[in-house]
C-alpha cells in the first residue's frame, strides 16, 4: 500500500472524525470548511478519490460522499489519532462506581462495567480474572448448625467460592474438625480439577468412617468450586446501548448483535479467537474484518487486561459500530482496566480477599 502524504493524512483524519460524529457519508464541501486545511473543495475530491484507490475510503451510493473502510479505521488509529482526555465529569462517575466497595469480586465487576457503560453510552463486557497456571487450592469446612457445611475453596491469588451443604443427619464439632484434618492432609494444595475427583474418597474412606457419604458430597462440591475458580466468566453491561446507533437500525442487525451478547459461549470463543496475550499491556483495537466471528464483521472491538496479584488476568472491553469515538473509548478503557487492577489489588491485599459468591 502506497504511503499517505502529509494533505491525504489531514483529510483522512477530518473524514473519520466528522463521520464518527455525524454517521453519515462526507462531502469534499464538509472538509473544505474544515478549519486549517484551506483546501478546495475540487482539490479535496481528488483527494478523496485517491484515498477511495488506495482502500481508505468507500463511496456507498454514486452521489453521495465517502465513508472510512476498515483499513480507513485502522489508519486513523494507529497513527492520526489523538490521546483522549477525559473529562473531570466522566473520571468522576467512574470513581464513584470504583470507590464503592463491594465484597464480592463479581459484584466489583459488574459495578465497574455498568458504570463504563453509563460513561461511554457501549455495551461494555468484562471476563472475571482467572490465573495464568491454575494451580493449587486451599479448603476449608465451617460448620454452620450442625445440619448445615459450609465448604470454603480459595486459591493462593485470593479468589474464594464458598458451597454449601445441607445434611440429612446433625454432625458435631468433632466430625467437622476431623474432616478438615482429613482434607489438610489429604486434599489442600492439590490443582481442583485435575485430581479432586470421586477417586480421592478411596485414599480416606477409612478415616472418614461412617461420615463417608456426607465426604462424598463434599467432594463434589470442593470439584465444583475449584472449577469455577478457573472458569473464565464474562459480563456483558449496557448491551441496549447498541441501539443508539444508527448503524443498527436493521431489525436483523438488532437481533443479530443481542443474540451475539446474550449468549456467553459465543462471546467467550470471540475473546478466544482475537487471541488477547494474558501479558499483553496495553489497549488492543480490532476493526471490521480484523474480528474473528462473521457476525461481528461490522463492529469494532476494544480490549484492555487488567491483572490482579502476580497471577490473575482479567479483560474489559467495549463492542460497537465501527464508527466509534476510538479516541475516547481507548482512554476510557484504559483507565477502566488501570483502575480495576488497582481496586482489585487493594480489595484483596485488605481482607485476605473478595469473598465468592455461596450457594444457598
Amino acid at each position: 500500500m502506497a504511503s499517505l502524504d502529509d494533505r491525504k493524512k489531514l483529510i483522512l483524519k477530518a473524514i473519520v472524525e466528522d463521520y464518527i460524529r455525524n454517521a453519515e457519508p462526507v462531502g469534499s464541501r464538509s472538509i473544505a470548511k474544515k478549519t486549517g486545511l484551506n483546501l478546495s473543495a475540487a482539490t479535496i475530491r481528488n483527494e478523496m478519490c485517491d484515498l477511495e484507490e488506495m482502500g481508505m475510503l468507500i463511496q456507498p451510493h454514486t452521489s453521495a460522499g465517502r465513508i472510512p473502510s476498515n483499513a480507513g479505521f485502522r489508519f486513523y488509529v494507529d497513527n492520526l489519532m489523538h490521546r483522549y482526555q477525559m473529562t473531570n465529569i466522566e473520571i468522576e462517575r467512574l470513581k464513584s462506581a470504583l470507590l464503592n466497595r463491594f465484597r464480592e469480586l463479581d459484584k466489583i465487576i459488574q459495578g465497574v462495567s455498568s458504570a463504563f457503560s453509563s460513561v461511554t453510552n457501549m455495551p461494555t463486557f468484562a471476563v472475571r480474572p482467572v490465573s495464568r497456571m491454575g494451580g493449587a487450592k486451599s479448603v476449608k469446612l465451617a460448620n454452620i448448625d450442625g445440619k448445615n457445611i459450609m465448604v470454603i475453596v480459595s486459591n493462593s491469588s485470593g479468589l474464594i467460592r464458598n458451597k454449601l451443604l445441607r445434611l440429612r443427619k446433625t454432625v458435631t464439632e468433632r466430625e467437622v474438625e476431623q474432616m478438615n484434618r482429613i482434607i489438610s492432609e489429604n486434599i489442600s494444595g492439590l490443582d481442583m480439577g485435575g485430581y479432586v475427583n470421586l477417586d480421592n474418597l478411596m485414599d480416606v474412606k477409612d478415616a472418614v468412617g461412617e461420615n463417608t457419604e456426607i465426604f462424598a458430597s463434599i467432594l463434589e462440591l470442593i470439584h465444583e468450586a475449584g472449577q469455577e475458580i478457573d472458569s473464565r466468566q464474562v459480563f456483558v453491561e449496557g448491551a441496549a446501548n447498541i441501539l443508539r446507533f444508527p448503524e443498527y437500525k436493521d431489525v436483523e442487525k438488532i437481533k443479530n448483535i443481542l443474540e451475539f451478547f446474550d449468549d456467553k459461549s459465543v462471546l467467550n470463543e470471540a475473546i478466544d479467537a482475537m487471541n488477547i496475550e494474558p501479558d499483553g499491556d496495553g489497549v488492543s483495537i480490532y476493526i471490521g474484518d480484523e474480528l474473528p466471528l462473521p457476525q461481528l464483521k461490522e463492529n469494532s472491538v476494544i480490549v484492555s487486561r487488567y491483572c490482579v496479584g502476580d497471577d490473575l488476568v482479567g479483560i474489559v472491553g467495549v463492542i460497537g459500530p465501527q464508527r466509534m469515538d476510538y479516541a475516547r473509548v481507548v482512554s476510557g478503557i484504559s483507565y477502566l482496566s488501570d483502575t480495576l487492577s488497582r481496586m482489585l489489588n487493594d480489595s484483596l491485599g485488605s481482607g485476605g480477599g473478595p469473598e465468592g459468591k455461596g450457594d444457598d
